[in-house]
């Protein structure tokens, strides 16, 4: 499945066109990005000038046209600051849909919080922590934190660097706008740093040009509030000519890379950090991530477009056993969701992940043999599958966890388990405990559970489930095969359904 996500921001307007394999695989295939600068206008009159909404169409006209080459399903747009802001943002979303045949999403400040946590977290390992992001768009701030599926924390405010370098050239004083964001800033930032994030990340053109100002961008390193503090003082006090010249820069950003500085500098000051680490994530690919998540049961993988030659393999396999249906995805996107939030309990890592992950694709496989006693002949079919790019253990790990996805729980005497360390048992009891109750939850085989998550105050887990229709089958299921995961785990699990909100 392909889709696109049209990000209309106050800066600029950008594309991006990714095809989405289940579960949780996503190639990128086109990026565009237009700095069309709707809110230089915008916020100083309160409405976008025709001449602006003329352009911003053109462009969504031509990126609807990108779109449709690249044999899309759908094309998902979503405006920021600058459309909200207007009063005639009826006008151009009317315009976008008569013109561009393009329905336009204007998002809240806190959905636009939301969505780049999305986008900033599915791009980062399984059992990541609690993060916070900043992001600073052309005429918004978004601050957050959050923790695995739980969004703890979102504000929006209007410190974005077009609003901030109007600002500045209208008041003259460097002193008066670092006074003013450190104001805005001060309450927001007390409850930042009060949530303790383990890692803070930086999103948008602006954090990303300072990074690359400062040699940090592309090595993975982090921004150091000493030498960003160094490289302010220089961006505000420097001439448009000498700043557009600088190619991490150049002419559009010469205005407002400066005073953007000087929103991070202080957002770093207040909230206590010594770093923010660059992140080229941010909401349009947070747009695709709500999309694959809403559509997971929908998505079809093809094997030869994938390229990590293990998983290629582990789909082949799966596919020529007759293992890879709508039930087989659905599990496993059940099951990463789980390992995810249980992440602070079962501390495991990204190849752990992947163990569940290839497990719970083949966990039915044993069917090509018998129905009786099919996970047995699960186990054995993995262990002897043309797997590629697996060693001996990796293969006999997930063999195993796709073996006690039903029946008996792991034992000494079983074939494969005894021979297993300590460190690997454990690894075989907590996976295979997450895909018991995973397949539990889609034991009607129809993709009834929309969404879940698991919540822990210290106490029992609570599994919260999001479904518009009967579940009887499926928590039956699921609470009669927990007794693996409440002795792995020693806490009880309780299930609770919600209706899913309408949207």
């Amino acid at each position: 499945m392909k889709v696109a996500a049209i990000d209309i921001g106050a800066n600029s307007v950008h594309l991006v066109v990714s095809r989405l394999f289940a579960p949780g695989v996503r190639e990128v295939l086109d990026r565009s990005r237009e700095m069309l600068q709707l809110g230089r206008a915008t916020f100083r009159t309160g409405a976008i000038p025709q001449a602006d909404m003329d352009r911003a169409i053109g462009v969504l006209k031509r990126y609807r046209a990108i779109a449709e080459a690249q044999g899309v399903e759908a094309v998902l747009a979503v405006a920021t600051s600058a459309v909200r802001d207007a009063r005639n943002r009826g006008e151009f979303v009317r315009r976008a849909e008569k013109e561009a045949r393009l329905s336009v999403r204007v998002v809240s400040g806190e959905d636009e919080g939301r969505l780049i946590y999305l986008g900033v977290r599915d791009g980062l390992p399984a059992g990541h922590g609690r993060i916070g992001v900043i992001d600073i768009g052309g005429g918004s701030a978004e601050l957050l934190v959050g923790e695995g599926e739980k969004l703890k924390f979102v504000r929006s405010l209007k410190l974005g660097v077009l609003r901030m370098a109007e600002r500045l050239r209208r008041r003259s004083s460097r002193g008066a706008l670092e006074e003013f964001i450190r104001a805005e800033l001060a309450s927001t930032c007390r409850e930042f740093r009060r949530l303790g994030p383990e890692a803070v990340y930086g999103t948008s053109g602006t954090i990303l040009a300072l990074g690359a100002l400062l040699g940090v961008r592309d090595s993975g390193a982090a921004i150091r509030r000493g030498p960003l503090e160094d490289l302010s003082e220089r961006l505000l006090t420097g001439s448009r000519k000498s700043l557009a010249a600088l190619g991490p820069v150049g002419a559009s950003r010469a205005d407002t890379i400066g005073p953007g500085s000087l929103v991070v500098k202080v957002f770093m000051e207040e909230a206590g950090l010594q770093e923010i680490i660059p992140c080229e994530r941010a909401l349009r690919e947070g747009v695709v991530a709500d999309y694959a998540s809403r559509n997971a049961s929908r998505l079809v993988i093809h094997d030869e477009e994938i390229a990590d030659p293990r998983r290629r393999s582990v789909m082949v396999l799966s596919r020529r056993l007759g293992a890879l249906d709508l039930h087989a995805t659905q599990t496993t996107r059940l099951a990463l969701r789980m390992f995810d939030d249980l992440a602070p309990l079962h501390r495991l890592n990204g190849p752990d992940r992947e163990v569940l992950e290839f497990a719970s694709l083949l966990h039915d496989a044993g069917y090509w043999i018998s129905a009786e006693k099919h996970h047995k002949h699960a186990y054995y079919l993995i262990v002897h599958g043309a797997l590629e790019g697996f060693s001996d253990a990796e293969r006999r790990l997930v063999a195993l966890v796709a073996r006690y996805h039903r029946g008996a729980v792991p034992s000494e005497d079983h074939e494969g388990y005894g021979d297993l360390g300590r460190r690997d048992r454990r690894k075989v009891q907590v996976l295979s405990a997450i895909l018991r109750i995973a397949d539990g939850l889609d034991r009607s085989h129809a993709a009834l559970v929309d969404d879940l998550r698991c919540v822990s105050d210290g106490g029992d887990i609570l599994l919260e489930i999001q479904a518009n229709a009967d579940l009887d089958l499926e928590l039956y299921t699921a609470g009669r095969r927990a007794d693996v995961f409440r002795e792995v785990f020693r806490k009880d699990i309780r299930f609770a359904v919600k209706k899913k909100e309408a949207r």
